[in-house]
């Protein structure tokens, strides 16, 4: 396990390297992004992955994986660049997770195993979430259950039961103020320790799914490099002699076989399968 720990801290090493954005810079990739500019979109959704990453850890063992959970979640944020209204001078962050939560909640319920709902409350949970997104989007702040109550016409008594009774599946995080920042929300001890969680769901979900890119060479020399299996690691040299080919040549296949890895695992954490 520590080895193929190894091996999935090197598909990680972009991610790590996104620092927090201020206001400003993420306002500027924002604008970029919406003209079209691809690699200020991508830069927004990784400087932004410990926050979906955040997020999903709260969905966990309700019918999808936690690789599906994040895919699922970067499919909201890209909502929120999308969608997100610059000439309001709101913090991106604060309109970002309510689209994090919807597309997750969404999911969860349409493709998600054993999620049973009512269809009326289905209805009401919908409303309300509907709700929840256009008021944000006015006030840059979440309602009460008193005004959703208010606003949607339903029994104040109802409001409050949907939203104790699926918590989890409503956009609305009464913790998160007006200005919500992401080293608020994720303190950095616990920024840590995120990329311990990917590393353990991504070793338990992913490995062999994303081996299968490889040709059987470079999967032999990558699971032979990093003792996957609980087997003897090898070195280059003694992997050299078991293909005939130099150890340079083993140490470039080994390369490009990580390359080929680390773009799969990038795809798969920013939704783009």
């Amino acid at each position: 396990m520590k080895n193929a720990q190894n091996l999935i801290k090197l598909y990680l090493s972009d991610i790590k390297d996104f620092k927090l954005l201020t206001k400003e810079e993420e306002y500027k990739l924002i604008e970029e992004s919406k003209k079209g500019n691809e690699e200020a979109k991508e830069e927004l959704i990784l400087s932004n992955l410990k926050l979906v990453i955040k997020i999903a850890k709260g969905y966990r063992n309700k019918g999808l994986s936690f690789m599906d959970l994040i895919s699922e979640g970067n499919i909201g944020l890209i909502y929120a660049i999308e969608k997100f209204d610059l000439s309001r001078g709101f913090r991106f962050s604060t309109y970002a997770v309510w689209w994090i939560k919807q597309t997750i909640t969404k999911s969860i319920i349409n493709k998600g195993r054993g999620i049973r709902i009512p269809s009326y409350k289905h209805d009401i949970l919908n409303k309300i979430n509907m709700y929840i997104g256009k008021y944000l989007s006015v006030y840059d702040k979440y309602p009460s259950p008193e005004e959703i109550s208010e606003e949607l016409n339903l029994d104040k008594d109802k409001v409050h039961q949907i939203l104790i009774e699926f918590q989890d599946m409503v956009s609305l995080s009464t913790s998160v103020g007006e200005d919500i920042f992401l080293e608020d929300i994720i303190p950095e001890k616990e920024s840590e320790m995120l990329e311990d969680d990917i590393l353990d769901e991504v070793i338990k979900e992913n490995i062999s799914k994303e081996m299968e890119i490889l040709n059987e060479r470079e999967r032999d020399i990558v699971i032979s490099r990093f003792g996957m299996g609980g087997i003897k690691p090898l070195t280059l040299e003694e992997l050299g002699k078991k293909y005939d080919i130099t150890r340079e040549r083993v140490r470039q296949i080994e390369k490009k076989a990580l390359k080929k890895l680390k773009s799969v695992l990038k795809k798969d954490l920013l939704g783009l399968k």
